[in-house]
């Protein structure tokens, strides 16, 4: 199970990618927004993601980030649904299934990303 999730996650990450990136309202809005993101998966010891947004664009890394500006943590369903634009951040957040670790003005900008991609 861990395996499929692992691949079902990084799927996931690979669409939300290409989906900020095409996205030119997400491009031009973050520009100025260069942050370094940890995703840390509760449910899968060892598999970690570093996502980095640099001038407008995003990439990601199946690796731990080192000195994350905003760190993502919660089991791989969670995230998955949150990348696939299946559910928003908010039900998981007020639930505890997910934490956000990171200043006010970061996490309420990644919500936004996630808003603006997926609607509500």
């Amino acid at each position: 199970m861990s395996e499929d999730s692992k691949e079902r996650l990084f799927a996931a990450l690979d669409l939300f990618r290409e989906k900020v990136n095409e996205n030119a309202r997400l491009r031009q809005m973050n520009r100025d927004w260069n942050r370094d993101i940890a995703v840390v998966v509760k449910d899968l010891p060892g598999v970690d993601a570093a996502i980095s947004m640099r001038e407008g664009q995003m990439d990601w890394r199946p690796e731990a980030a080192s000195d994350p500006n905003i760190v993502l943590t919660a089991p791989a369903d969670v995230l998955i649904g949150i990348f696939r634009g299946e559910s928003t951040p908010t039900e998981p957040y007020l639930d505890g299934s997910l934490t956000l670790r990171g200043s006010q003005e970061d996490v309420l900008r990644l919500d936004f990303v996630s808003l603006m991609l997926w609607g509500e």
